[in-house]
Order: C-alpha cells, then structure tokens, then sequence
C-alpha cells in the first residue's frame, strides 16, 4: 500500500463499516479495506457535495430476520436503503439530485468457496446490488474496479471527484 503522510492521514474522514460520510470543499473521505464490501462515492460536479458509503450487504428485507430478531438495525450496511439515505443527506446538503455521479470499488472475492461459484457469493451480489439500485436512483457509474482477489482502500476527494484506490503490493489506481 502506498504511505500516507501523518498530515494526510490527520485531514482524511474516515469511513466505517456500515458507514457513510458528506462533505465538500477539499474534504477527502477515506474507507479501508474493502474485501467484498462496495465503496460508492457519489458528488454533485458543480456544487462539490459528495458522500462515500461503505456498502456491506446488498438488500435489507423490511421482513427479514435483522428487522425481526434486532432492536437497531442499521440499514446503511446494506446498498438499497444505505444508498436511498446517502442521496436524501447529499441533496439536504446542497447536491443536485440529477447531477450526481458515482465511481464505486471493492466487491473482491475474498474467500475462495469450491461449492459457490464466484457469481454467486457476496462480493458479486454487492456489486449488483449497487449497480442495481444506482440505476433505479438514475446516478451514473463513470468508473468503478470491482471483483479481483485482493481488498482495497479508498480516498475520495471533493474537490477534484477522484477515486483514489489503494491496494498493498501494487500501484495506486484514479477514477
């Protein structure tokens, strides 16, 4: 993995699992070690509000087993209501419902499984389930770097809109 500086580590927002942040300005957002996880950067190009969630689960079943057996359940993790409330806070914040734009990284088959096959495991399923849903929320994906065998870091920044994709062992990647 490339090094960050102490001072770049000190400005960044860290994103959680589970998690998203908003911010604009020279704001970056960081995410660590997508394995099958998505981040999804989502920005407003002219105002510069943009948002970086880390995607976990692909759906969450209002009549599923989290909403009957857990008093908090955190619907974020996952990519149809997590995305569904990034995009609510992005234009609360100032964003243009119709400008936004999205890079997104991550989903790696993580876990080599002899009896599911890798368009069936949950890395897969979290990438389609974001594209999924950003094609119902009509948000364009203009980059993305998904799938592979190797988790990644990701740096969004407001400022320019890139992806920054850090992964150990190999070269830093923009989108």
């Amino acid at each position: 993995m490339a090094a960050f500086t102490l001072q770049e580590l000190e400005s960044m927002v860290t994103v959680g699992m589970g998690d998203f942040k908003v911010a604009c300005g020279e704001a970056k957002l960081i995410t660590r070690d997508l394995g099958s996880c998505v981040g999804v950067a989502i920005r407003d190009p002219k105002t510069g509000v943009g948002g970086l969630i880390h995607v976990m689960l692909p759906e969450y079943d209002p009549n599923g087993y989290e909403a009957s057996y857990c008093q908090d359940v955190n619907t974020v993790k996952y990519a149809n209501t997590g995305l569904d409330e990034l995009v609510r806070i992005l234009v609360k914040e100032g964003a243009e419902r119709k400008r936004l734009v999205a890079k997104i990284a991550g989903g790696a088959h993580m876990i080599m499984c002899p009896v599911i096959a890798e368009c069936n495991d949950i890395s897969t399923q979290n990438v389609k389930a974001v594209k999924r849903k950003l094609e119902e929320l009509h948000i364009p994906v203009l980059a993305e770097e998904v799938g592979e065998h190797y988790p990644r870091t990701v740096v969004f920044d407001m400022s320019s809109g890139a992806l920054r994709i850090v992964t150990s062992g190999r070269q830093d990647r923009m989108l």
